[in-house]
């Protein structure tokens, strides 16, 4: 007959997890419970020296005259596990705590290198308008310049002309006069 791996665990002080975990890895089929040769096995796996099997009935003692039975006082395991309690497994970090704290470092940094570099782009964004400004105002003061060099140069070459075709009619009529 099959024992369970509840009753294997308890009669042996182990934690249930650990033992079905050890089965996983020899292959041991846990389903219908173990078989003798298993738990045989398992015994074996973890140094545990097996034990004469309990009788299958309770020793009672009867007294003459109050026809009482006393029980044997029963063995109770001195360690007790949660770890068989618990049907499923957890995921932990080891100090989330720790890992919080470096989290908001690293979002601190990130979020003052933000800060940073809005600050630097609004001082570029200054210095680029103060750049602009003074550009527009030397582009205009220029092109006023500009317009006035085009209006002298226009009189002065007006005037250079005129005075050329002066001084090319007084040189024909010199010419003209010679032979």
């Amino acid at each position: 007959m099959n024992t369970s791996l509840t009753k294997f665990c308890k009669d042996h002080d182990l934690s249930k997890s650990t033992v079905h975990r050890r089965c996983q890895e020899l292959r041991i089929d846990t389903s219908d419970g173990l078989a003798a040769d298993d738990a045989d096995r398992l015994l074996h796996e973890f140094d545990i020296a097996p034990s004469d099997p309990e009788p299958a009935a309770i020793q009672t003692t009867v007294e003459v005259g109050n026809h009482q039975m006393v029980l044997a006082t029963p063995k109770l395991p001195a360690t007790f596990s949660l770890e068989s309690l618990r049907t499923g497994e957890s995921i932990t970090f080891e100090d989330p705590l720790a890992v919080a704290t470096q989290f908001i470092e690293v979002a601190d940094q990130i979020s003052d290198a933000m800060e940073t570099d809005l600050d630097n782009r609004k001082a570029k964004l200054n210095q680029t308008r103060q750049a602009k400004d003074a550009i527009a105002s030397k582009a205009m003061a220029l092109k006023l310049q500009q317009q006035r060099y085009q209006e002298k140069a226009y009189r002065i070459d007006s005037e250079q002309s005129d005075q050329t075709d002066s001084l090319k009619e007084a040189l024909e009529l010199l010419q003209a006069l010679g032979k």
